[in-house]
């Protein structure tokens, strides 16, 4: 019976060790909640870490740059405005400068998940300097001089990069605030994505997603790696503004918001710095309860078509040049171009706005004419292979009255359900079901109309065997 109770005693106490080892965990993990304010004296900011990093890379042409651990503490304050709850953010706290109006905003990278859990969106937190670096990438040449937009991000410096803050330091860096504030997004238009509004919270009014996300989920498409990536049009002005979803969020199989509305979300670049990007923390943040749509007006032909041979058809195999072959291509604005192009032994028609600077690039291509007068059951019929995906900037017209400059033109708008792309490959060929043009007669002209931004606004487009058919 002695040893009996012996063992009982060793278990006990075994399991009073765990407890306290638990206990002892949970309070290292988690801040403890306290009613009174750390007594911390701020004196620095988010616009100083950038203009530590901006001074260090033009004097040493270094492009890290990390902060003293000698010479007395650095302090900055900021609000919380990521939520990592719903999985849409991982092992990043998201931080601006104050919770209305911020001047500056800088993603925080640390290695713990939950982050919620501790900061929550509006909680203003401390965030300790000395020893942390702080990086800049704008997925170019990484110069913020320039007028590409770059993001900064403050970590630790391990094996020469920034990385994640380690999970038994973190505390040590961050502090909790007993201050949460309720965040106001800042208002802003698409054409105001900059440099400035990165890592902020902002709202863009009057939005909706475009006609061919409708049937898509947020992140949950065979298509989707790592991230979806879903455009919003603006009914004010057509502009639009890429979303992306994480594939690990869970809200990722839901069905992206059919009406219209704002949305509130952090502005942030995609993984790579190549493009701006809207994340929202729950899909809560997509207020778009109208049911008001500003869908463009596209032809319907309900006249029976289909099963006829081809009227007109090109391969561009053995194609010379646009003009000679009786196609027009204009840009309109910027300097994004429609050129010839081919691999693999395939030629075909290519566009893309990737590092081209465009801020409104324009570019139309358009067919020679084509004649319907002699056939019935008309339908249009082309291949599209998208790549390095961030959104469908490519639509499709038809013209009866073009006369060689689209710009004058009468163009109605072709229902096309452009194909989306993998946003860091090469994409493959995909046929674009036939698009019903029975109830037009005469001269047609097919028009293929870019829209390239750069960089949210960027998807390669090669374009072939562009077929009319009728009976």
């Amino acid at each position: 019976m002695k040893t009996i109770k012996f063992l009982k005693l060793i278990s006990f106490s075994a399991m009073a060790a765990l407890t306290i080892s638990c206990v002892q965990d949970d309070e290292y993990d988690v801040p403890p909640v306290g009613g009174t304010e750390p007594e911390i004296e701020v004196n620095s900011s988010i616009g100083a870490v950038r203009s530590a990093w901006d001074q260090n890379n033009a004097s040493n042409n270094e492009d890290i740059y990390t902060f003293p651990t000698d010479g007395g503490d650095l302090y900055l304050a900021a609000y919380v405005v990521s939520s990592d709850y719903g999985g849409n953010f991982y092992k990043t706290l998201v931080v601006q400068d104050a919770p209305e109006s911020p001047e500056f905003g800088i993603e925080v990278l640390v290695d713990k998940t939950s982050l919620f859990e501790s900061y929550e969106v509006g909680r203003k937190v401390y965030i300790k300097l000395n020893g942390l670096s702080v990086s800049y990438d704008d997925g170019d040449d990484n110069d913020p001089t320039d007028p590409t937009a770059g993001r900064y991000s403050l970590g630790s410096l391990i094996g020469g990069r920034v990385d994640d803050i380690p999970q038994f330091t973190y505390t040590n860096h961050i502090i909790r605030s007993t201050e949460v504030a309720t965040i106001v997004p800042t208002v802003i238009a698409i054409e105001d994505f900059d440099q400035d509004n990165l890592n902020t919270m902002v709202q863009i009014q009057g939005m909706q997603f475009e006609v061919s996300e409708l049937s898509k989920t947020y992140a949950g498409e065979a298509s989707d790696s790592f991230d979806g990536f879903r455009i919003l049009l603006s009914c004010e002005d057509e502009s639009t503004a890429t979303l992306q979803t994480s594939t690990f969020a869970d809200f990722k199989s839901h069905t992206v918001a059919q009406g219209q509305g704002n949305i509130n979300a952090v502005l942030a670049k995609d993984f790579r710095a190549d493009f701006f990007v809207m994340i929202i923390n729950t899909p809560t943040d997509v207020d778009f309860a109208s049911t008001d749509r500003c869908d463009p007006v596209v032809l319907e032909c309900t006249d029976p078509s289909g099963g006829g041979s081809a009227i007109y058809s090109e391969d561009f195999e053995g194609f010379s040049d646009y003009a000679s072959e009786g196609w027009v291509e204009e840009v309109v604005s910027g300097t994004t171009d429609w050129f010839i192009s081919g691999f693999g032994g395939n030629t075909y028609s290519r566009i893309s706005a990737f590092r081209s600077g465009d801020t409104d690039g324009k570019a139309w291509l358009v067919t020679p004419v084509i004649n319907l007068d002699g056939t019935t059951g008309e339908e249009l019929s082309f291949d599209v292979q998208a790549s390095y995906d961030n959104g469908v900037n490519l639509s499709v017209f038809i013209s009866t009255d073009f006369t060689g400059d689209p710009e004058t033109a009468t163009w109605q708008q072709l229902d096309a359900d452009i194909p989306s792309g993998p946003s860091s490959a090469f994409g493959n060929f995909e046929s674009v079901d036939p698009i019903n043009i029975s109830c037009l007669d005469g001269d047609v002209h097919i028009g293929f109309l870019y829209k390239g931004i750069d960089p949210s606004a960027t998807t390669r487009y090669h374009i072939d065997n562009i077929e009319v058919t009728g009976n």
